[in-house]
């Protein structure tokens, strides 16, 4: 499938995403909800992978870049320095931790599964 088709589909799970969280009224950025029905789509087989792995490996490939000028922005502003206190680093380490395990749990899951389909 083409790259651009890709991103189309990619970009159709974020609107329809932000369409059900305002209009259900859901607690989640539309984006997490657009996500989670890509992910349903995907596990369920209704979506093959080969239809969005390249503009997904792409963005994945390149998401550091769009989160650095936001961080160094946020580092550097003066309203940030009072924020930094212990609790607050605590919870900044603690939920980056989490992240960092959940992602790595979730792809060797993904990497386990891939390997037992091309046996």
């Amino acid at each position: 499938m083409p790259w651009l088709i890709q991103v189309l589909l990619l970009a159709i799970f974020l609107i329809a995403g932000e369409f059900a969280a305002a209009f259900f009224h859901i607690p989640l950025p539309g984006s997490v909800i657009g996500m989670l029905m890509l992910l349903i789509l995907l596990v369920t087989n209704s979506i093959k992978l080969e239809w969005i792995e390249k503009a997904a490996s792409f963005q994945i490939k390149h998401m550091s870049l769009l989160f650095i000028p936001f961080v160094i922005g946020l580092f550097l502003s003066p309203n940030f320095i009072p924020l930094l206190n212990f609790h607050f680093l605590l919870v900044l380490i603690l939920s980056s931790f989490c992240c960092l395990l959940g992602t790595a749990y979730s792809v060797q899951m993904y990497e386990n599964i891939k390997r037992r389909r091309q046996k």
